[in-house]
C-alpha cells in the first residue's frame, strides 16, 4: 500500500515528464485507431457498394451504335451482362460541369441515400457532396439547358467513386464537377450530343478473353476500359492500400519513441531510488514485490496513454471516415464498420511491449545485491567511452571537454535525440516535397509538355488534313512488356516536329527529334516497368495481335499517365489504321462540339481544376509540420528535462562558482546540439529517398508520379522549423535549471 501510493507520489513530482510519455502514447495510438478504423471503414463501404450495386466490370465506348441484338449475342458468346448507358455533359455555368446519366437496370446500380428516384420526366437526382458543394437541396428546381427539372434526391454511382471528369485527373472537385441521375425522357429534352456507352459485368470479375477485340471487329471502338484501368473506380482502393502502410508505419516509431522515453525514465528512477530499494529487500520485501512495484509505472502511463489514445482515436474516426466518405462520394451505407481486432491491437501491443521491456529494465536493477544498493552508486567509475581516449577529445578549454563528455556518456540519450529529430524531420519533408510536387507536376506536365490548350478526340478515324495549326495525333490502348512486367498503356502516335507536345527529359533537352531512333516514355511508366533509356519493350496490339519490338531512347517529364509515344506512321502501321489517318487533334482553338467530336480535353480547366483543390494538400502540408513539431518539441524537452534533473548537483555547484544561467545551459543543455544538425542534415536525403520509394510503389495504382527532388528552400525551411522546435525545448526545459538550488544538491549527494 506503501509502495502504492509512492507511484502517485513520484508521478505528480514528475508531472512534466509523465504527462509527455503519456502524450506520446494517446498520438501513436490514436492515429493507429483512427487511421484503421476509418480505412476500415471506408474499404467495408467501398466493397459492399461495389458488390450490392453491381459495379462494372469494363466499359467501352464505340464510333457507331450497337444494336440490343448485338449486345445480346455477346453476353451469350462471353457469359457478361452487358447494358447501354447514355450521358450528357450539362454546363450548370462556366466552371461547373454535371454529367447526367440514364438510370440503368443491371450494372452500375444508382443509390438514392436520400429522397426518391427519379422516375418522372423532369426529375434528376444528384450527387449529395455536389448538390451541397454547389447549394442545392432536394425540392429546388433548376434550369439545366433550358429544362426546367427538380432534384427528387442523392445519388451514388459505384462507378464514380472517384468522381472525377476525365480518366487523366488527378485530383476530384465536387464544386465543379459532379453527377447525376435522370429519365432517358428528360435526358432527351436537353440540347446537345448524348453521349452512349456499353457496361460490362462478369461473374468473376474479370474481362473476358477476346470480348475486346470481338467488339472492334464489329464496330470502332473508341475506348475500353477495364475496372483494373478505371481511375474512378481504382483510386480509392489504391487509397485504401497505401493508408494501411501509413498506418502501421507512423504510431509505431512514435510508440518507440514513447517506449525508450519510459525505460529512460524508469532508469533514472530505479538509479535514484537505490538505496530505497536495497533497503526493502534487506526488510524482506521479495524481488517480484519491488518488481510490481515499478511496474505500476509502466502500468499506470500505458494504460492511460494507451485508453485516451483508444477513445481519441475512435472519435477521430468519425470525421475522418466521413471526410473519405465525401472525397470519395461513398455513401454512407453504414455509420461505424471497423475491425475489433484494430481496439485489440491498439491496448495490446502498446501494453505489452512497455510492460516487457520495462520489466526487462528493472529485472536487470534487481539482480543487485542489496548490500551493493546501500552503497553509494560508483559514479563515476570512470569508464571512458572509447571516443574519450581520442587525442582531439581533449583538447580545448573546460567548457568544451565536459560538453563533449557529458554528450558521448550518454550514448542512449543521443541516439532518442537523433531518432527523434530525424523522425521529425521527415514528416516535415514529407510535407514539404508533396507540396512542391503537385506544383512541378502540373507545372511541367500541363504547361511545358503539353503547350496545346484542347485535345479533341473523334468518334471515327479521319483522313482530312486538320483546318488551322492543329497537330493530329492516333491514340489508342495496347499492351507493353518489359523483361518482368506487361502493362496497359496509352499509346501516343505523334508528328515528330509538333510544337503542341514539347517532351523533354530532366536536364530539359527536347526528346522529339529521337522519336525516329525508337520511344519516349513517361516517368510512371518507367517506374512501372523499371525500364530507362536502352532497355527495349514489346508492344503487343490485342485488335490484331501483332507485336513489335522497340528501343526506349527517352524517358520525359510527363508525370501523369503510362504512356509512350512514337512516330504518327509507325503507330497507324501498327494498328493497322490507313496511312495519315489520326484520332484526335490538339489546337489552341477551341473546337465545336458535334457528332463527330467524342471527347474534348479543356487544359485549362485541368488546370484550374487542380489549383482549387490543392488547397487540401496546402492545409495537410500545415497539419504535417505542426504535428512535427509537436512530436519534436515533447521529445527534445523530456530529454533536455531529464539532463537537468540528472545533472542538477553540476548545475548547483555550477552556481556558486559563480556560473549564469545561460552559461550552465550553454554547459549543460546545448550539449546535444551537434546530434541535432547531424540528425537533421542526415534525414534530408533519407526522407527523399522514403518518399521516392513510396511513390514508386503507389504509381501502378494511381497513374502519376510525384517528382521528388529536394529544393534548396525546403532544405532552409526544415532547418528553420527544426532548430526553432530545438530552441523552443531548450526554453522550457531553462525554467527547470533555474530552479534547481545548492541546498537540493547538496542533499541528493548526502543521500
Amino acid at each position: 500500500m506503501i509502495l502504492r501510493k509512492s507511484i502517485s507520489r513520484t508521478m505528480k513530482d514528475k508531472k512534466f515528464q509523465y504527462t509527455g510519455v503519456i502524450i506520446l502514447l494517446i498520438l501513436a495510438v490514436m492515429l493507429y485507431v483512427s487511421l484503421s478504423v476509418a480505412i476500415s471503414t471506408l474499404e467495408e463501404r467501398n466493397e459492399h457498394f461495389s458488390k450490392e450495386y453491381h459495379q462494372e466490370t469494363f466499359h467501352f465506348v464505340t464510333g457507331e451504335n450497337v444494336s440490343e441484338l448485338q449486345l445480346k449475342t455477346w453476353e451469350k458468346e462471353y457469359s457478361v451482362t452487358l447494358e447501354k448507358r447514355s450521358y450528357q455533359d450539362v454546363n450548370i455555368n462556366e466552371d461547373t460541369t454535371l454529367r447526367l446519366f440514364e438510370a440503368t437496370d443491371q450494372v452500375n446500380l444508382p443509390y438514392i441515400s436520400s429522397g426518391t428516384m427519379p422516375n418522372q420526366p423532369g426529375e434528376i437526382a444528384l450527387s449529395k457532396v455536389f448538390a451541397e458543394k454547389n447549394g442545392y437541396e432536394i425540392g429546388d428546381r433548376i434550369k439545366l439547358k433550358e429544362v426546367d427539372v427538380k432534384v427528387s434526391g442523392f445519388v451514388y454511382l459505384p462507378d464514380y467513386i472517384y468522381m472525377i471528369e476525365r480518366q487523366t485527373d488527378i485530383l476530384s472537385d465536387a464544386e465543379k464537377f459532379g453527377i447525376g441521375v435522370s429519365t432517358k425522357e428528360t435526358l432527351s429534352e436537353m440540347e446537345g450530343s448524348q453521349q452512349s456507352q456499353v457496361l460490362g459485368i462478369s461473374s468473376d470479375e474479370e474481362v473476358p478473353e477476346g470480348i475486346r477485340k470481338a467488339v472492334n471487329k464489329q464496330t470502332s471502338l473508341l475506348q475500353f476500359i477495364s475496372r483494373e484501368d478505371n481511375a474512378r473506380i481504382q483510386f480509392v482502393e489504391s487509397e485504401i492500400e497505401g493508408a494501411k502502410t501509413m498506418i502501421t508505419t507512423l504510431p509505431l516509431f512514435i510508440l518507440a519513441l514513447s517506449v525508450v522515453m519510459v525505460l529512460l525514465l524508469l532508469k533514472r528512477r530505479m538509479d535514484m531510488q537505490r538505496k530505497e530499494i536495497g533497503t526493502l529487500m534487506a526488510l524482506g520485501y521479495r524481488k517480484r514485490e519491488l518488481m510490481r512495484h515499478y511496474l505500476g509505472y509502466a502500468w499506470v502511463t500505458g494504460l492511460t496513454g494507451t485508453i485516451l489514445g483508444i477513445l481519441a482515436g475512435g472519435g477521430l474516426s468519425i470525421p475522418l471516415s466521413n471526410l473519405y466518405a465525401n472525397y470519395f462520394n461513398l455513401p454512407q451505407i453504414s455509420m461505424f464498420d471497423f475491425d475489433p481486432w484494430v481496439l485489440v491491437i491498439g491496448f495490446l501491443i502498446p501494453i505489452t511491449l512497455i510492460l516487457t521491456l520495462t520489466a526487462f529494465v528493472i529485472s536487470r536493477a534487481l539482480k543487485t545485491d542489496p548490500l551493493a544498493l546501500l552503497r553509494p552508486k560508483e559514479m563515476a567509475t570512470g569508464k571512458k567511452s572509447w571516443i574519450e581516449r581520442i587525442p582531439w577529445f581533449n583538447k580545448g578549454g573546460f567548457n568544451r571537454r565536459f560538453r563533449l563528455r557529458l554528450m558521448v556518456r550518454s550514448k542512449a540519450r543521443s541516439l532518442y535525440i537523433f531518432l527523434g529529430v530525424m523522425f521529425s524531420t521527415v514528416l516535415l519533408l514529407f510535407g514539404l516535397i508533396t507540396f512542391n510536387s503537385m506544383e512541378r507536376l502540373v507545372e511541367t506536365t500541363y504547361k511545358e509538355v503539353q503547350t496545346y490548350e484542347y485535345a479533341v478526340h473523334f468518334n471515327t478515324l479521319q483522313t482530312d488534313q486538320p483546318s488551322g495549326e492543329g497537330s493530329p495525333f492516333t491514340m489508342n490502348e495496347v499492351t507493353v512488356a518489359s523483361e518482368d512486367k506487361e502493362e496497359k498503356i496509352k499509346l501516343y502516335g505523334i508528328v515528330p516536329e509538333t510544337d503542341q507536345l514539347q517532351l523533354s527529359n530532366q536536364e530539359g533537352t527536347r526528346l522529339n527529334s529521337q522519336l525516329t531512333d525508337g520511344a519516349i516514355i513517361s516517368q510512371p511508366l518507367a517506374a512501372v516497368l523499371n525500364v530507362e533509356s536502352g532497355d527495349r519493350l514489346i508492344l503487343m496490339n490485342s485488335l490484331n495481335e501483332i507485336e513489335m519490338e522497340t528501343e526506349v531512347v527517352g524517358v520525359a517529364d510527363v508525370f501523369i499517365g503510362s504512356s509512350l509515344y512514337l512516330p504518327k506512321e509507325k503507330v497507324n502501321e501498327f494498328l493497322g489504321f490507313p496511312q495519315g489517318s489520326y484520332t484526335a487533334v490538339w489546337q489552341d482553338k477551341e473546337p465545336k462540339n458535334s457528332e463527330e467530336v467524342f471527347m474534348i480535353e479543356d487544359k485549362q480547366k485541368v488546370i484550374e481544376s487542380f489549383e482549387s483543390t490543392s488547397g487540401a494538400t496546402r492545409y495537410s502540408v500545415i497539419g504535417m509540420s505542426v504535428f512535427a513539431i509537436v512530436i519534436g518539441v515533447i521529445v527534445l524537452t523530456l530529454l533536455t528535462n531529464l539532463i537537468v534533473e540528472e545533472n542538477s548537483p553540476s548545475i548547483s555547484l555550477f552556481k556558486v562558482m559563480g556560473y549564469q544561467d545561460n552559461e550552465v545551459s550553454r554547459l549543460v543543455l546545448s550539449v546535444y546540439t551537434p546530434v541535432v544538425l547531424i540528425s537533421y542534415f542526415l534525414s534530408i536525403p533519407l526522407g527523399g529517398l522514403a518518399l521516392e520509394q513510396t511513390m514508386n510503389g503507389l504509381v501502378e495504382q494511381t497513374g502519376f508520379l510525384l517528382p521528388t527532388d529536394i529544393s534548396w528552400w525546403m532544405v532552409l525551411t526544415g532547418f528553420g522549423v527544426i532548430i526553432l522546435t530545438y530552441w523552443l525545448s531548450l526554453y522550457l526545459s531553462k525554467r527547470k535549471l533555474k530552479q534547481v538550488s545548492l541546498q537540493e544538491a547538496l542533499k541528493k549527494q548526502q543521500d
